[in-house]
């Protein structure tokens, strides 16, 4: 297994790459500052490296490499200066997101297919909870008991890329968005567990 090191490696090479290919997505700077210290490619991927960290929010994630990896960001500015910027770049995740997937060609064509539930908020509230009700969210039922929120669908290649995502009302069943998340395939095979 590659060491964390490698990983935050990979995903900045990408990065950097895909930005140096498509110089346009990345011209967002109004100041006279084109060209920080620490650039896009390094923001987006403390952002991206959650999963490889295993953390769970972006401050976990920026504390833990200005704690353990500061040699691979020497130019690593404040939190408040990093987020600005993540978020100032926040329209180029999708896009890399869906360049990510584009790896996969060459490689066998096996993949995983899952849901998460997503809460957005605790059980005791779910009697009196209006949030997010107009955007979607409802009741659903899972294995650890019923939760007010929404369901992330997502079909991953047995590598660990993601090939696509669908988010949708907790309530939906997991074989109607199943079609939609394997148009992203051309052929293979998909491993789902019962409720696919």
């Amino acid at each position: 297994m590659p060491s964390i090191n490698d990983q935050l490696t990979e995903i900045y090479v990408f990065i950097d790459d895909y930005l140096k290919q498509h110089l346009e997505k990345a011209q967002w700077r109004d100041s006279n500052n084109d060209e920080p210290a620490f650039s896009d490619a390094e923001v987006l991927t403390i952002g991206l490296s959650q999963g490889a960290l295993g953390v769970q929010s972006l401050k976990e994630a920026y504390q833990k490499i200005r704690d353990n990896h500061r040699a691979a960001f020497p130019h690593l500015p404040s939190y408040q200066q990093w987020l600005a910027c993540l978020h100032a770049l926040s329209h180029l995740v999708s896009d890399l997101l869906i360049a990510s997937t584009a790896l996969l060609s060459g490689q066998s064509k096996l993949y995983l297919i899952d849901s998460k539930p997503i809460p957005v908020c605790h059980p005791l509230r779910h009697g009196r909870v209006r949030l997010m009700r107009e955007d979607g969210a409802y009741f659903g039922k899972t294995k650890k008991g019923w939760f007010f929120g929404f369901k992330l669908h997502t079909l991953r290649h047995v590598g660990g890329r993601v090939v696509n995502l669908i988010l949708t009302p907790a309530n939906l069943d997991d074989r109607v968005p199943a079609p939609d998340l394997l148009m992203a395939t051309d052929g293979g095979i998909t491993i789902g567990d019962l409720g696919y």
